[in-house]
């Protein structure tokens, strides 16, 4: 059985950008839990806030955003840390080890001119401490339960010479090297082919259940969340218009938006 326990509580989330016709605010005051283990689904429309909350969590908002207010709490056993609080080198731990994240292209989050094993190595042994023997079999493991084919080739290659959905795959092997607790996916399958994105989204609750990791999925798309979340709060205008299990959300909505 799911522990209830909350792994993170938003309360209050406020993200503001200042433009030259004044003050947008992106995320407009919203809190809600992420029990560990469990999967929470985000949806709304382009430009409704979910990706902004998604990235305000980890702090990666970039200017003109700031994040105005409220706190975002993650909690250790019986302790819990306000990330919003935390001093920039605390922070850095906190991304990758305890909560990771995997964006909408996989070409941004790569680096064109590191072979895919230096890339996922560089993250292990950086954070775990690992020598380059174990970190590289650590890679080759993380290729392998993502579903890639000839791990060991790929190891040596570029970004450039895999298709989307393999660089796809390397990302969240990338996202998934320390073993998160949490993991934020924004969007994750939006420029993939339709049968890519039901592998990708198999291979992450597959790797969700079996790890007991919890999850916060981002995605414009209602069907898509349903077949992944336990939870979805839906976003509108910078605030969530509608919360609660996924049965109850989808049978009974509150509102007709």
């Amino acid at each position: 059985p799911m522990s209830i326990k909350p792994l993170l509580q938003v309360r209050g989330l406020q993200t503001q950008f200042q433009t030259e016709h004044g003050t947008v605010r992106a995320v407009d005051g919203i809190s809600f839990d992420v029990p560990a283990g469990s999967v929470l689904g985000i949806v709304g429309e382009s430009g409704c806030g979910k990706s902004v909350t998604a990235l305000s969590i980890l702090r990666l908002v970039a200017p003109p955003g700031r994040i105005a207010g409220g706190q975002v709490l993650l909690h250790h056993g019986d302790a819990a840390r306000d990330l919003l609080a935390l001093e920039p080198a605390a922070m850095d731990e906190v991304r990758g080890v305890d909560i990771s994240m995997i964006f909408q292209d996989p070409m941004t989050s790569l680096n064109p001119v590191l072979r895919i094993g230096e890339q996922i190595a560089e993250v292990v042994r950086h954070h775990l401490g690992m020598d380059r023997a174990t970190a590289r079999a650590r890679a080759l493991e993380l290729l392998s339960a993502v579903g890639i084919p000839m791990p060991e080739r790929r190891l040596d290659e570029y970004p450039h010479q895999l298709s989307g959905g393999l660089r796809q795959r390397v990302v969240i092997a990338i996202a998934l090297a320390c073993r998160p607790r949490l993991l934020i996916a924004d969007e994750p399958t939006t420029a993939l082919d339709v049968s890519i994105q039901a592998q990708i989204l198999r291979l992450l609750k597959r790797y969700q259940r079996e790890n007991e990791m919890a999850m916060i999925f981002v995605s414009h798309d209602l069907g898509t969340v349903a077949g992944i979340a336990d939870d979805i709060a839906v976003m509108y205008a910078g605030r969530i218009v509608e919360y609660g299990p996924v049965g109850q959300v989808l049978n009974a909505p509150r509102m007709p938006y």
